[in-house]
């Protein structure tokens, strides 16, 4: 009878309804409002402030290197241009390209830096699965000296590390080596110095890869591993085929990591690669040889060879930003995953 009611009630025409009066904000309830606003206000100012200044300081140093390295000499001595040339020219990076010899130097450290990066990986990975999951009265020694190979620079043991690769006679092998060639095994000039302490856990930055790892695989479930013995899989299948495939987002962190590390460190490459040069080495005495190519073109004033300097900065960046650019949303996330943040 109700639901017969309300249907059978005529409908009010809109122009006929009477709608509540709209409350007045008084004076005090509009101040209240506006002393809120006004914390937030100056708080999101503030926020897009430090933003701005944080990129601005951030992309300076690749705005000025693409500024410079995109003018001509003239420019340089011209104090009224700052950020804008006269004229865009890619000469000078046509001339850094060829004064690096930038394709082979390119493809030679490029190999070095990613077949070193892999065998870092299957090192580090290893020792951090064990130091992690087996339990040893040494096990706590390890990861201190793991820790203590990032505090200790290699400027400290650099010396000894070259006398080790030049006379190379681990296990015997130089004097057999000798016996055979008459000659002395040295491992310097060789990509080898690279390769070999990469796969023996000693790479550059091994030790925080080594503890990184380890931090990781104690956070994955004991379950996981149980399971896999319950299963019948052994030592090695279980890492394989249970913890390897848990283990994307650390993987992908330290790759990043050691390619960045090795791309950019100088200082090894110098010491144990001579005569053939990576391309950290070549950007480090890129100076002397704008400098040497100056003299015999009457260049050399000492300012204005800096716009080849900074196209061969250009140059020597691009290919790990291009890296970054590519996977920085996974490696994002991966850092998130793998908590090494907090």
């Amino acid at each position: 009878m109700k639901e017969n009611a309300r249907t059978a009630a005529p409908a009010v025409p809109a122009a006929q309804r009477v709608t509540p009066p709209k409350k007045k904000m008084t004076a005090d309830l509009r101040m209240y409002h506006i002393k809120r606003k006004i914390p937030s206000f100056f708080y999101k100012l503030f926020r897009f402030m430090f933003i701005v200044c944080m990129a601005y300081v951030l992309l300076s140093p690749i705005l000025i290197m693409l500024s410079r390295s995109l003018r001509t000499s003239a420019d340089m001595l011209n104090p009224s241009i700052v950020w804008i040339p006269s004229s865009v020219t890619f000469s000078n990076i046509v001339e850094a390209f060829r004064i690096m010899d930038y394709g082979n130097t390119l493809i030679f450290s490029g190999r070095v830096v990613l077949i070193s990066t892999l065998l870092t990986l299957v090192s580090c990975s290893m020792a951090g699965y064990a130091l992690a999951r087996y339990r040893l009265k040494i096990s706590n020694f390890c990861v201190a000296v793991a820790i203590f190979t990032i505090i200790v620079p290699m400027q400290t043991y650099i010396i000894p590390f070259f006398f080790q690769f030049r006379y190379f006679n681990f296990l015997f092998i130089g004097d057999i080596y000798n016996a055979i060639t008459g000659d002395i095994l040295g491992l310097n000039d060789t990509e080898f110095a690279y390769y070999l302490p990469a796969i023996l856990g000693a790479g550059l930055r091994s030790g925080l890869f080594v503890v990184m790892f380890t931090q990781f695989f104690r956070g994955l479930p004991k379950e996981l591993e149980d399971a896999a013995r319950v299963d019948g899989c052994s030592e090695v299948r279980t890492f394989v085929q249970v913890m390897l495939p848990n283990s994307g987002p650390i993987f992908l962190v330290i790759s990043i990591f050691s390619i960045v590390w090795y791309w950019n460190d100088y200082y090894f490459g110098q010491i144990m690669m001579r005569n053939r040069q990576m391309m950290s080495t070549k950007i480090s005495m890129i100076k002397a040889l704008v400098r040497a190519m100056s003299e015999t073109n009457s260049w050399g004033d000492g300012y204005t060879e800096t716009v080849w300097v900074f196209a061969s900065a250009l140059l020597f960046i691009l290919p790990p930003l291009i890296l970054y650019i590519i996977v920085q949303r996974f490696f994002i996330q991966s850092i998130e995953r793998t908590g090494i943040v907090g």
